[in-house]
Formats: C-alpha cells, sequence, structure tokens
C-alpha cells in the first residue's frame, strides 16, 4: 500500500509562512467525504458543515478540476500516490491555490478510500512569481552561450512533441571568498574541474555552459517526475560539490542549486523565463542557508509527497459521519 507522510522544511524565506492546511479523506463507496478543519477554512466553509463531493468540485477552477479527476482515477486504477496544485474559488468568494496531496488505501486488493492532505499555498505561489520576475538576465554570460541554450530548446521542443525539459543552475556558494583565499588561477581551475563533472554527469544534456565565475546551467530532458527529477540534479549536486586538489592545495566548498522544468513556469518555455525561474529556486536555496537544492514553484512549506511505511494516523482520526 503507497502511504502519504507529512514533511516540514526546516527553514523558510522571510516572511513567508505556512498557509491552512488540514486532512482529509473520501471513502470511495458512495463518494462519502471527511475533512479536519483546516480543510473547511481553505475553502471558506463554516466547521463542521456538511459536503459533497459535487458541490466541492464547483469551487475548483475548471483546468485544475479536470486534471484532479484524470489524475485521481489514475491514482484509484494503479495506486499511486500524487500531488497537485489546484486553483479554487473559496466559498467567500476568494481565489486560492491549495496544494492537494493524495494517497490510496486497498482493502483486500481493492481501493477503498483516498485521503491525505489540503494546503493553502497562495502565499507561496506569490513568493516564487515576484522572486523569479527579480531575477535579471545573467549579464556576464556570454551571447553564443544563450543562444545555445534557446537553440537546444526549440530543437527540443520540435521534437519532443511537448515533452518537459528542465534548466538548472549550479553555483559556488561564497565564491568571493574563495578567491580571497585562494586566488583567481586557483578558483578558475576550480570552475574548469567543475564543468568537466558537468559534462561526465549530463551526457544527455542537451545543452550547458558556464555563466559566470563558479556558475554553470545545464539544459535537461524531464520525465514530468518531480521527484526523480530532484532526486538526478541532488546527486549531481553532491558529486559537484566534491573537493577539488590542485598541487598541495585542496579547495572545499558548497554548491546550491536552483532548477526550473517548462511545465512549472506556464505558457511558452523561452530561454529567459527558464533562466529566470531557475535563478529562483537558487536565490531560494540561498535564502535558507545555501548547499542545497530547490525546484522552482516547488514546495517551500508545509506537506510533500514521498513513499514511506508510516501510517497515516491523523487521516485515521477522521470520522466519516461529518461528511
Amino acid at each position: 500500500m503507497n502511504n502519504l507522510s507529512v514533511s516540514h522544511s526546516p527553514a523558510l524565506p522571510n516572511g513567508l509562512n505556512p498557509g491552512a492546511i488540514g486532512a482529509w479523506e473520501c471513502r470511495l463507496a458512495g463518494d462519502v467525504l471527511s475533512w479536519t478543519d483546516g480543510v473547511y477554512d481553505i475553502f471558506g466553509l463554516r466547521r463542521g458543515a456538511r459536503i459533497h463531493r459535487p458541490d466541492m468540485l464547483d469551487l475548483y477552477e475548471e483546468r485544475s478540476r479536470l486534471e484532479m479527476n484524470r489524475l485521481r482515477s489514475q491514482a484509484i486504477a494503479t495506486g499511486r500516490p500524487f500531488s497537485l496544485d489546484c486553483r479554487i474559488r473559496s466559498a467567500d468568494g476568494r481565489k486560492r491555490w491549495m496544494r492537494l496531496i493524495v494517497g490510496v488505501e486497498s482493502s483486500h486488493g481493492r481501493p477503498a478510500r483516498i485521503f491525505g492532505s489540503k494546503q493553502d499555498v497562495t502565499a507561496e505561489k506569490g513568493f516564487w512569481t515576484d522572486l523569479a520576475r527579480s531575477c535579471e538576465p545573467r549579464a556576464m554570460a556570454s551571447g553564443a552561450m544563450l543562444r545555445s541554450f534557446d537553440e537546444a530548446l526549440l530543437g527540443f521542443a520540435e521534437r519532443s512533441g511537448g515533452l518537459d525539459c528542465a534548466l538548472v543552475i549550479y553555483a559556488v556558494d561564497d565564491y568571493p571568498s574563495l578567491l580571497a583565499k585562494y586566488g583567481t588561477v586557483a578558483c578558475d581551475d576550480m570552475s574548469e574541474h567543475l564543468g568537466q563533472r558537468l559534462l561526465r554527469l549530463f551526457p544527455d544534456a542537451l545543452a550547458s555552459g558556464r555563466l559566470a565565475d563558479g556558475s554553470f546551467a545545464v539544459l535537461y530532458p524531464s520525465q514530468h517526475d518531480p521527484e526523480r527529477l530532484v532526486s538526478t540534479l541532488e546527486s549531481a549536486r553532491r558529486l559537484l560539490r566534491r573537493p577539488v586538489t590542485r598541487g598541495s592545495v585542496t579547495i572545499e566548498f558548497n554548491i546550491s542549486a536552483g532548477a526550473a522544468t517548462s511545465s512549472s513556469i506556464g505558457g511558452t518555455a523561452t530561454q529567459p523565463r527558464l533562466m529566470a525561474a531557475a535563478e529562483a529556486g537558487l536565490k531560494a536555496a540561498r535564502m535558507t542557508g545555501g548547499d542545497k537544492l530547490r525546484l522552482f514553484d516547488r514546495p517551500l512549506t508545509g506537506a510533500q509527497l514521498w513513499r514511506a511505511p508510516v501510517h497515516d494516523a491523523a487521516v485515521k482520526t477522521l470520522s466519516p459521519s461529518r461528511s
């Protein structure tokens, strides 16, 4: 059985507080819904009010409703959990972003209920949008390198028929301090080593190149699987940050990374838009201490979907009588 766990980020950007969050379940025999108080608050309903699934679906914007129903049917058929950020309009007329997390429980080999959490992530969405807008184009990146990313992105879009791709920026943390400590020649040599490591780590990259001192970009084909993408990019980050030895000197450093997928930014995925979104991910990584990876428009706070052999105790406390 696939289960659900809730994890929390230990450090958040200043001023960004987790939104309302609650647990829910739907017993598939009769589509009987049960919510905790936090979910009622997200939808702007009186706590404990009777809820019926068809009425609740009317509070979702059409695109979100269609995608949610598609993923719901797929989850019930396969038993695989999913997460989705949905646009809703609460009963009091407020537009909100809500992160839906869904797990499936089976009984006697058949799906019996779906369950999980719902969280108001409106503030988080605003944070990402504002951060991406604040990211200036890379002034130090060569025009030829940026054009190569443009061409690779256009070629991939034509060949792939709409498949996802990701742009990731890896950047050495506090590069000026390394320059002051080891000198320009040593740091240039370190950057050369990092460039070579990237080529080995991403042999199937669509494009890659050095953006500035100690920072690199890679355009990489994705698979519409955020967990797999994060695992790949994080593994590469950890390998990139291994110390570089130059003669008798060993340079130790940390690396932060920001990434964005073409599907996460909406609309046409151009190189400047993907680059700005990846820069936003990099800024978010450094806002929370650095030496980590952040994926644009992915959870900064609250619940995140993963598979683990844990008991979903919070959802078990729900009472179907509240439906």
